[in-house]
C-alpha cells in the first residue's frame, strides 16, 4: 500500500500560497511569484483538471507531456504486460505525484485510473526540469518524489514474496490508515475507495482469499468491514501483524 508523504512547503516561502497548496511540495513550480521568483504566477485553478471517477489521468503507450500532482482524490496506478496479464502497483491518493513511469523512455507504462472524482495539477514535464535547474529547493523536493515513487515499488516487492496473506491485507490496511491519517482524516473510520477484486489483484490473492481474511479479523475484533466500510479496532495489533 502506498505510504503518504508530506512536505511542509509553506516553511519556504515569504509570500502568500493558495488555499489547499501549502502543503503541496511542487507548489513553486505553479507559485513563484509567492516566493519571489517571478511577478507572473501561473494560475492554479488553470492548470487543473477534473478527473472522473472510471476516467485515466493519463494510460499507457501516452507521450511524456506532463506530470500529474494529485490534489484531492484517489486513483489506481495499473500495468498490463503484452500477454494481458495486469497488476494494480499502488492506490495513490492526495499528494502523490504520478507519471514518473513515463520519465525513462518518454511514454507511459501504467494506467492511473481515478477511483473517485479527483483532482490533478498539471505540471508540464520541461517546467519541471528547467524548474530543477532553477531552484535547488525545488530539485531537491522533486528528487524526494522519485524516491518515494521508487521505494513504493520496493515495498510492493517485499508484500508480494515475503508475506503471508494475513500479512498483506494487515499491511494494506495500515498503509491505508496512515494514509487517511497524512491527509487530515480519520485513521480508523474511512471508506475503502476500490473494489475487493482491486486489493486482491494488487497483493497477489484471490478475491475469497481477501474477503476470508477480512472476515477473521473481523471475527478477531481487529477491524469491523460493511462492503466498502473499514473500522480498524486495534491499530496496533494489525501493525505488529503486518511486520510493520
Amino acid at each position: 500500500m502506498d505510504t503518504p508523504l508530506v512536505f511542509s512547503g509553506s516553511r519556504t516561502w515569504r509570500g502568500t500560497l493558495p488555499s489547499g497548496c501549502e502543503r503541496c511540495a511542487l507548489a513553486r513550480l505553479c507559485h513563484a511569484a509567492a516566493d519571489g521568483l517571478s511577478t507572473a504566477p501561473v494560475s492554479a485553478i488553470r492548470c487543473r483538471r477534473l478527473v472522473r471517477r472510471g476516467e485515466s489521468v493519463f494510460r499507457a503507450g501516452d507521450a511524456l507531456q506532463n506530470l500529474y500532482e494529485l490534489r484531492s482524490g484517489s486513483v489506481k496506478v495499473r500495468v498490463t504486460n503484452r500477454a494481458g496479464l495486469e497488476q494494480i502497483t499502488g492506490f495513490p491518493s492526495a499528494g502523490a505525484l504520478l507519471g514518473l513511469d513515463a520519465v525513462e523512455t518518454g511514454t507511459h507504462r501504467c494506467d492511473a485510473i481515478a477511483l473517485e472524482d479527483s483532482t490533478v495539477c498539471i505540471l508540464p514535464f520541461g517546467d519541471v526540469l528547467a524548474k530543477c535547474r532553477d531552484d535547488f529547493v525545488f530539485a531537491q523536493q522533486f528528487h524526494r518524489l522519485i524516491a518515494h515513487d521508487i521505494d513504493q515499488y520496493r515495498r510492493l516487492l517485499l508484500t508480494l514474496g515475503c508475506m503471508k496473506t494475513e500479512e498483506r491485507v494487515a499491511d494494506f490496511l495500515i498503509g491505508m490508515s496512515d494514509q487517511m491519517s497524512a491527509n487530515g482524516y480519520s485513521p480508523h473510520v474511512f471508506t475503502l475507495k476500490m473494489t475487493r477484486e482491486d486489493i486482491a489483484n494488487h497483493l497477489g490473492m484471490k478475491v475469497e482469499t481477501v474477503c476470508r481474511v477480512l472476515g477473521r479479523l473481523q471475527e478477531a475484533s481487529l477491524v469491523n468491514v460493511r462492503r466498502r466500510q473499514l473500522e480498524i479496532r486495534n491499530v496496533e495489533a494489525l501493525r505488529q501483524m503486518s511486520c510493520g
